[in-house]
Order: structure tokens, then C-alpha cells, then sequence
């Protein structure tokens, strides 16, 4: 989508090898970090760390605004949501996903002056 940002070596999976009828998009001003890839589409504002591959089928521990664990879902349940950060947590390696606040905070930031 306009203003997203696609590291280097990030990829999408196809249309075929994501399950045969989901088209992978991409919102707009998302950023997908190097050597990322995606399985699901992603609405407005999303960001998905650096080499973190992220399938229709992987699980995902939605975090709340407080870090709690509010739920663990398939990846395919958040597909196409806006300002979403997808992360690994670097002890645990478990999967997590917050809302993206410095995203929505940069955008109303940005836009503060229209």
C-alpha cells in the first residue's frame, strides 16, 4: 500500500501456497522488516519485525495495552486489521501481537496541522 516500507528480503506467500484464495496485501504505511514475510494481509499501519515469518496458521498471543495475554488465535484472525504489531518475544520466542501505538501516534502527529 502507498507509504509502506518493504525491508530488504522480506517476502509474501502466494496465493496458492497461502491456501489457495487469500490474496496477500499490504496497507497502507506498513513497514515489513528485513527478511519478514507474511501469510495473511495486513490492513493500515501494521508492522511486522525483522525476520519474523508470520503464516495464516501460526498462533499469536494478543497482548492488551498492558503487555497481558489476552487470547491466542490463529494469524489468519487478525488478517487485514489495522495498526498491529506483530513481534517474537526474544526469551520466550512465542509469537505476540500488540496494537501498534507509535504508528497511530505518528500518523495523528503527522497530521495534526490538516
Amino acid at each position: 500500500g502507498k507509504g509502506s516500507d518493504l525491508g530488504a528480503g522480506c517476502s509474501t506467500m502466494g496465493t496458492l501456497s497461502g491456501g489457495g484464495n487469500v490474496v496477500i496485501k499490504i496497507g497502507e504505511n506498513c513497514l515489513i522488516g528485513a527478511n519478514a514475510g507474511l501469510g495473511i494481509p495486513l490492513g493500515d499501519r501494521c508492522t511486522v519485525e525483522a525476520g519474523l515469518y508470520v503464516t495464516a496458521g501460526s498462533k499469536v498471543t494478543v497482548l492488551d495495552d498492558r503487555g497481558e495475554a489476552v487470547q491466542t488465535v490463529a494469524a489468519r484472525e487478525l488478517a487485514g486489521q489495522d495498526d498491529l504489531l506483530f513481534i517474537r518475544h526474544s526469551v520466550t520466542g512465542r509469537l505476540e501481537c500488540r496494537t501498534n501505538k507509535s504508528a497511530v501516534a505518528l500518523n495523528e502527529s503527522l497530521h495534526a496541522h490538516n
